[in-house]
């Protein structure tokens, strides 16, 4: 912003010795200016300066006239996904996938309670357990499967939620290390408490 600041200004200059007298403040008189600079000998604002379409672009910066081609050929920087097939250099890391797993669960529940109280908003507080056990008749087989999935994120959330408030509290473990070593206890207390709660029936 400085520089252009600058700019402006010396362009300004430039046209006030070159004889110029816009009358008027503001933009007007600064554009006025600039006008008259752009005949100043070798230096000033070329004519078609900004207009990319009609005019050469930044063709006097230096750009040359298969910029948008070396742009294509340009190589891209590492990333954690792939990129047209290619295998990249980075990975996640158990500690970045935890991290996602905590939101996302977090996500999931939240869209769990929404939908037990709208069920139960519009069909009353029996509506909820009549829709459990009408899954449990209708599709036994996807019983296990349907706990899991909704115990998953209540349990992981609810220990990652314990976590950081150990981290918060006290800041231990938050170190490269320990918070590797976390995470992967996170996951595997997460699906052993998971397949009991499935597991289990009464």
């Amino acid at each position: 912003m400085q520089h252009a600041r600058n700019s402006t200004g010396a362009l300004a200059r430039a046209a006030l010795a070159a004889g110029a007298r816009p009358t008027g403040a503001g933009p007007a008189r600064t554009d006025a200016m600039l006008a008259a600079v752009r005949g100043i000998g070798q230096v000033g604002v070329p004519e078609n300066y900004g207009q990319v379409k009609d005019g050469p672009g930044t063709k006097f910066l230096g750009t040359p006239a298969n910029h948008r081609e070396l742009l294509e050929k340009r190589p891209l920087s590492p990333d954690v996904f792939d990129i047209d097939g290619s295998s990249t250099h980075y990975k996640f890391p158990v500690v970045a996938l935890s991290s996602i797993t905590n939101r996302v669960t977090g996500c999931v529940l939240s869209g769990a309670v929404a939908f037990g109280g709208s069920l139960c908003a519009v069909g009353g507080p029996e509506a909820l357990p009549a829709f459990i056990e009408g899954f449990k008749s209708t599709v036994p087989f996807l019983v296990f499967p349907a706990k899991a999935l909704v115990g998953f994120p209540f349990v992981y959330h609810t220990l990652g939620g314990f976590r950081h408030i150990v981290w918060d509290k006290t800041t231990n473990g938050i170190d490269n290390a320990s918070a590797k070593a976390s995470s992967i206890g996170l996951f595997a207390a997460s699906g052993a408490v998971t397949a009991a709660l499935a597991s289990y029936t009464f």
